[in-house]
């Protein structure tokens, strides 16, 4: 028995006409003859109307188009009850009422046409002419026929009443009267793309971008509203702000920043943080009108800048986090008095938790009334990351808390205090999120393979991320990473170069200190392993952890190279 499309039973079909038709196709045709009913269609033509030729949609619809494995295609036009044919008016009619009814075998005609071009469009764009077998017939399941046939007709593909019996024998006499017989069966591949050209290979796949763009939309309304801290905070030349992983304390920092530039024309304020990638990027955000008046850098980068300009010699550095401890502060402590005009009328400082107790005497005296000048400082004790010792700073009063996380998803910031051991408040209407996904993957091998699925999952089209919103974080420092030595990775080009990143020209490629102050929409950390509390420097410790998941917005993709992460 013929398969019929869509899968149903011949006798469910509700019109009568088409039932009888239906029973008689799938009973006589060959088992693996292929029965498609009430097969829609739709292609553009070309039109006249008074603005002259214009392509319009076309739609139509086959009573039956079937797939011989034989021969090829026959569409079937099937004309159900009593109909006449006059033909001193070539017009049908039903039931010699004046009731104009189409042409039955034009229709069929034009189906063979669209569906003809349908095949070619979809899988035969190769071909010159198709491999394979057209026809059409009309079934009068209803009527017989006697005299002369209309115009356009031919007994052959003419089908009353009583053909009905031998339907599959008048089929495939039909086929062989076509200008092109196969000369033995269709091969398994003609069949396949003539069965792909005809089904639908359609799917409506979940829009991630789109996804994450609505849930994006949530968290800057969120972060706005953060931002009517600084107008409570508009009394307070001297503050400092503790703030969770996600809190907003770097967008408020920039913008408190830019306050304190636009309270008097030729103000200029420094904005300094730890890392030099944040630093790079928050340069790249910052709006023209502000160049000039708000200077960014990370505290390493202040020291060596402010020390050659002041004439003085910036020495080889063998130990670079003995020299920044104490010779880096004090050549940077020279420089200022060396170049007073160059001071700033306000600071604030961002990752302040992770500052040395010496930087701080140079913050104060770089400002232009040192110990008095505005003064902001940003910290949250929990991410630092670069030294062990509690954090050391100026007493700027008591510090105003943010303690709500509005940069993560619900299940993200979740996971996030869960590494810390403690609940992470967020927003009322905060987006959910997709939970954070752990994949063990033992050895470099099995790293890559599992970052290069993800990202292939991620970033597949036509719903996939753009490679500006997808980062790769490694553990330790990228050298060290399997991935190094890899220029692409899943079809995607791997950069450690921020404005690659950020104009999409590759996927981040960045360690965690490096990366740390940073974001992205979606982040795979790589070679992660179990956080321990007692680990010294520089071994992984929960801080390390929550520093690292907490970089991710909207999507978290943990490979860990142990078993117990869970």
């Amino acid at each position: 028995m013929a398969r019929l499309i869509p899968r149903t039973d011949p006798a469910q079909i509700a019109l009568e006409p088409e039932r009888k038709v239906a029973e008689a196709l799938c009973s006589q045709l060959p088992k693996n003859a292929v029965v498609f009913h009430s097969y829609p269609w739709l292609r553009p033509e070309r039109d006249l109307d008074r603005h002259g030729s214009r392509p319009i949609l076309r739609e139509g619809e086959a009573d039956f188009v079937i797939l011989h494995p034989r021969y090829g295609i026959l569409i079937v036009e099937v004309k159900g009850g009593h109909l006449s044919f006059d033909p001193a008016a070539h017009r049908w009619d039903r039931k010699g009422a004046t009731h104009k009814v189409k042409d039955p075998f034009e229709q069929a005609s034009k189906n063979l046409r669209a569906i003809e071009s349908q095949l070619k469009q979809r899988s035969f764009g190769g071909y010159s002419e198709l491999p394979f077998s057209r026809a059409r017939c009309v079934v009068f399941p209803h009527c017989e026929y006697q005299g002369t046939l209309p115009p356009g007709a031919d007994k052959s593909l003419l089908f009353g009443a009583s053909d009905l019996a031998k339907l599959g024998e008048k089929i495939e006499a039909l086929f062989r009267l076509q200008p092109f017989v196969p000369p033995a069966e269709l091969s398994n591949n003609i069949l396949d793309w003539i069965t792909r050209g005809l089904t639908s290979t359609f799917q409506l796949v979940p829009a991630l971008w789109s996804e994450l763009e609505e849930q994006e939309k949530k968290l800057f309304r969120f972060t706005e509203t953060q931002l009517n801290l600084l107008t409570f905070l508009q009394s307070h030349a001297r503050a400092t702000i503790q703030g969770v992983a996600g809190s907003g304390k770097t967008v408020l920092a920039i913008a408190k920043a830019r306050a304190f530039a636009d309270e008097e024309k030729g103000k200029r304020v420094l904005f300094v943080c730890f890392n030099e990638m944040l630093a790079e990027w928050l340069r790249s955000q910052l709006p023209d009108d502000y160049r000039e008046s708000v200077t960014i850098r990370n505290y390493h980068k202040l020291c060596s800048e402010w020390v050659k300009a002041a004439g003085l010699v910036w020495p080889q550095v063998v130990d670079e986090q003995a020299f920044f401890a104490k010779s880096a502060p004090a050549l940077l402590e020279q420089a200022i008095d060396l170049l007073p005009e160059r001071s700033f009328d306000a600071v604030v400082v961002d990752e302040g938790q992770d500052f040395m107790p010496a930087w701080w005497d140079t913050l104060e005296l770089i400002n232009k009334r040192p110990t008095e000048g505005p003064f902001y400082i940003f910290f949250d004790p929990e991410q630092q990351i670069f030294h062990q010792a509690a954090p050391i700073m100026p007493d700027l009063g008591k510090p105003f808390v943010l303690p709500v996380n509005c940069r993560n998803t619900e299940r993200i910031a979740s996971r996030c205090g869960e590494i810390i051991g403690r609940k992470i408040p967020v927003n009322q209407g905060t987006p959910e999120g997709r939970v954070p996904t752990v994949v063990h993957a033992a050895g470099p091998a099995a790293q890559i393979q599992a970052i290069e699925k993800q990202i292939k999952e991620w970033m597949a089209p036509p719903s996939g991320l753009k490679a500006s919103q997808v980062a790769i974080v490694t553990r330790s420092s990228v050298q060290a990473s399997p991935l190094a030595v890899l220029g692409r990775l899943g079809g995607f080009h791997l950069t450690q170069k921020l404005d690659e990143w950020q104009s999409g020209a590759g996927i981040l490629l960045a360690s965690l200190y490096r990366f740390k102050g940073l974001e992205a929409d979606a982040l795979i950390l790589t070679d992660i392993v179990k956080p321990d509390p007692q680990a010294t420097l520089p071994g992984f410790r929960p801080e390390h952890f929550y520093v690292a998941c907490s970089r991710a917005k909207h999507l978290l993709a943990i490979i860990a190279s142990q078993e117990d992460m869970g």
